[in-house]
């Protein structure tokens, strides 16, 4: 049995993860703290070792995608939103090196 799992054990430990690779945490407790006619705030705790948070947004109802936006505030006022629901994602850069998008759905602009 220990001649079996050394070789396992082994062969997990070489294979490379994008979390290894990765020094970037994603945003945590991301969550809306305001919401009104064409705009959605939202806010996150900070991640250690970010100079940078990138956001964006996809419109659900045709797939529109907002370009990238920088903001080295642990918050973002997303304007200009027509009533509808939204993916909002929220990703943290560490000396260019980027974090995985957290996606959060909800319905913005109303």
């Amino acid at each position: 049995m220990l001649l079996f799992a050394a070789p396992l054990a082994f062969g997990f430990a070489s294979l490379p993860t994008v979390d290894d690779d990765c020094a970037c945490s994603s945003p945590t407790n991301v969550h809306k703290t305001f919401g009104s006619s064409g705009s959605a705030t939202y806010a996150w705790d900070a991640v250690s070792g970010a100079t940078s948070y990138k956001v964006k947004y996809v419109r659900q109802s045709d797939g529109y995608a907002s370009p990238e936006w920088s903001t080295s505030s642990t918050s973002y006022t997303f304007t200009g939103l027509a009533p509808g629901a939204y993916k909002f994602y929220f990703a943290a850069n560490c000396g260019g090196e980027a974090s995985g998008f957290i996606v959060i759905e909800d319905l913005a602009g109303t």
